[in-house]
């Protein structure tokens, strides 16, 4: 079973996403990705964040899970603190970088106001819905399967 790591950061009334045109389906998703089988969920969280928006993050709580159609089954989604930073773009070197030079899976972190998250076509909608609620009544204390 694959497993992902994904990070809500939200900054400035803004909500870090990850604009996606995956072989022309086009949505959006939280930044974060694959956790390699030696990592940890949070050290996965960690690398990836820096390697899709060059940010990084300095804590991390988990708020929810999320059982997940293949390729990653099994999500765990954080709320991240990141260190002061400049924009955000993805790494050159990393996978995703990679790819968007064939421009087959092309990757773009956009920050989204608040307002506007609704209105996304999201990847995962229960996923979606959860974090509006939490817009409104703050984050769970512990984590949520979704």
């Amino acid at each position: 079973m694959r497993k992902a790591a994904r990070a809500i950061i939200i900054e400035n009334g803004r909500i870090l996403v990850m604009h996606r045109n995956k072989y022309g389906s086009k949505y959006f998703t939280l930044v974060g990705g694959r956790i390699n089988d030696q990592e940890t969920p949070e050290q996965g969280l960690v690398r990836e964040v820096m390697e899709e928006t060059g940010l990084q993050v300095t804590a991390a709580r988990l708020v929810y899970t999320e059982d997940h159609a293949a390729p990653y089954n099994e999500q765990y989604i954080y709320v991240c603190e990141i260190a002061p930073h400049a924009d955000v773009a993805i790494q050159e070197s990393s996978e995703e970088g990679e790819m968007n030079r064939y421009e087959m899976n092309v990757h773009q972190p956009l920050w989204v106001a608040l307002g506007a998250f609704g209105a996304l076509p999201f990847r995962t909608p229960q996923l979606q819905k959860a974090i509006i609620t939490a817009f409104k009544k703050g984050f769970p204390k512990k984590p949520v399967a979704l």
